[in-house]
């Protein structure tokens, strides 16, 4: 009994296949033949009413057949939903349409034939196909069906079942062209995935991401959630009509949420139906995070992915079209995005290597010129004032300045050696001192004002605090001719504020030198923005940083 069924599973796949490779064309055309063949075989052998229109119908009846015979012979090589087609169709449905006048009018065998168009139609130009057809059967059928009633013998009951046929006939076909055609808009959605993802920072890459998950889905919100294989840390991601929202999850937040609510999505990596009872709990961690929840009557698809680095999943909530398909296209849209998330971290971890490579070489180059020749310069300008006593405050202060520049070169060496360069230092006090630095380079009145708790940031970061405070103090020296500059900073939320406001004479020709731009440049690369105010007492800046982005 099962190698029947299986024997029989085998043939009708193999009929299936061939019916798929078929020409749609050639299927049409052939079909046509068979039908003119079998409708001349019929009335040939058992002639239809009335009698006296009998060598009328079979003479447009072998027109027809031959009419099919020469589109076999010689098809129209157009595309299958070329307009062409559509005269030929036209007049497919005028001639079995006049075939039935011909034989009985509404009671005529020749209107089971009538499908034909509707059935050709909707293969060529489905749920449109399906529609425009049905109207051309119904014009058929009443231009037939009227003077049949109006003629004494009435035959409404015919006529209200045939229309009612063609309508459902219709609706069905229209059903099946609409779901073709839905099908092949989102296979090709799907093959359109952006293959610039991972380019830029992450949360452009991945709104843009989500933003083609959802199209491919069409549901209302998408949610991701994927953490490393091998911490507790993680990342939760929710995308709606648009707008994305990433949230970074601390251990025990991560643990509290996913754990103690019993979603295991993450543990599944085939895409099922999330139940009620999960998206009860679903709605509720959104609550907790502050996030949009699903509407009441809303129901989601889920898949988890596990790759060599991060583990995940992906919620699609109310995706449009029939819960198989959007289980398939789930569970293909979670697998592609945990291989982006992997894909992009190992571009992010060959960018870090080449940069810290590049910092390598240069840290190497600057100990071996720079460093030296600062060294020499220090050497020659304390010989210089033992000989000249008169200007040896002066040169002494000179001389601190050269040796502060080989400090700062020197750790900056040290940095680029150093695999602990993301660890945490106290930049407060790496501030201060910057402050008392520049005040001495520049020679003006330089302060620095912490708003808030004491924090320790990643010293790489506190690098570019202090290379972004530099430029800005540069500037309001050298453009604004400014004698007394303010520098703060405050932590805002995830972001860094920072302000440097001066009491020179303004933006002047700085604003498209090359100071703001060199400023704003630096601003940009570590995600931030900046601002410049100017006033008539001089010039401000603020600057503010993501210190996710940054870091």
């Amino acid at each position: 009994m099962g190698r029947t069924f299986e024997a029989t599973a085998s043939g009708l796949s193999r009929v299936r296949n061939a019916l798929l490779i078929t020409d749609p064309n050639r299927l049409i055309s052939y079909g046509r033949l068979v039908t003119a063949v079998f409708a001349l075989i019929a009335i040939y052998l058992d002639p239809t009413q009335p009698i006296r229109y009998r060598a009328e119908a079979q003479d447009v009846l072998a027109a027809y057949l031959v009419m099919a015979i020469l589109l076999v012979a010689v098809p129209i090589r157009r595309p299958v939903d070329s307009m062409v087609h559509f005269g030929i169709h036209i007049l497919d449905t005028a001639i079995l349409g006049w075939l039935a006048f011909l034989t009985n009018e509404l009671t005529s065998p020749f209107f089971s034939f009538l499908p034909f168009t509707l059935l050709a139609m909707t293969v060529r130009w489905g749920f449109m196909g399906a529609m425009v057809g049905a109207v051309m059967l119904e014009v058929v059928l009443f231009a037939i069906g009227i003077p049949d009633i109006l003629d004494g013998e009435s035959e409404l009951n015919v006529l209200i079942i045939r229309t009612v046929y063609f309508l459902v006939c219709a609706v069905m076909l229209g059903y099946f062209g609409a779901y073709r055609e839905s099908s092949r808009e989102r296979l090709a959605r799907l093959a359109s995935w952006p293959m610039d993802a991972g380019v830029g920072d992450r949360r452009g890459w991945l709104a843009e991401l989500c933003g083609h998950s959802g199209a491919v889905t069409g549901c209302e919100s998408l949610i991701l959630i994927w953490r490393e294989q091998d911490e507790p840390t993680g990342f939760i991601a929710h995308w709606r009509k648009g707008r994305l929202k990433l949230l970074p999850l601390d251990p025990d937040t991560f643990r509290s949420l996913f754990s103690e609510a019993q979603l295991d999505f993450m543990d599944r990596t085939r895409a099922s139906l999330v139940g009620p009872d999960e998206m009860t709990r679903l709605t509720r961690v959104l609550d907790t995070l502050r996030l949009p929840r699903p509407r009441p009557h809303d129901y989601a698809v889920r898949s988890g992915f596990s790759g060599l680095r991060f583990r995940g999943a992906l919620i699609a909530v109310d995706p449009d079209g029939r819960p198989e398909d959007a289980l398939a296209l789930t569970e293909i849209i979670a697998a592609r995005t945990g291989s982006e998330l992997e894909h992009v971290e190992l571009v992010a971890r060959r960018a870090d290597s080449a940069r810290a490579e590049e910092r390598s070489r240069l840290g190497q180059d600057l100990h071996d010129s720079v460093l030296q020749d600062l060294t020499a310069t220090s050497l020659k300008l304390r010989s210089l004032a033992a000989r000249e006593p008169a200007v040896a405050q002066d040169l002494k202060g000179i001389e601190e300045l050269v040796t502060e520049q080989q400090r700062r070169i020197r750790r900056f060496v040290e940095e680029q050696r150093d695999v602990f360069g993301d660890q945490p230092t106290d930049m407060v006090a790496d501030l201060r001192r910057q402050a008392d630095i520049l005040e001495k380079k520049w020679g003006v009145t330089v302060a620095f004002d912490w708003h808030g708790r004491a924090t320790h940031l990643p010293r790489n970061l506190v690098e570019e605090v202090i290379a972004l405070f530099s430029e800005a103090t540069a500037n309001a020296v050298r453009h604004g001719a400014a004698t007394r500059v303010a520098l703060e900073a405050r932590r805002v939320g995830s972001a860094l504020e920072l302000g440097v406001a001066d009491n020179g004479r303004g933006l002047g020709p700085a604003a498209s030198g090359i100071g703001p731009a060199s400023l704003r440049s630096r601003a940009i690369q570590l995600g931030g923005s900046i601002a410049l105010d100017d006033r008539p007492d001089g010039l401000r800046v603020t600057m503010v940083i993501p210190l996710e982005e940054a870091a």
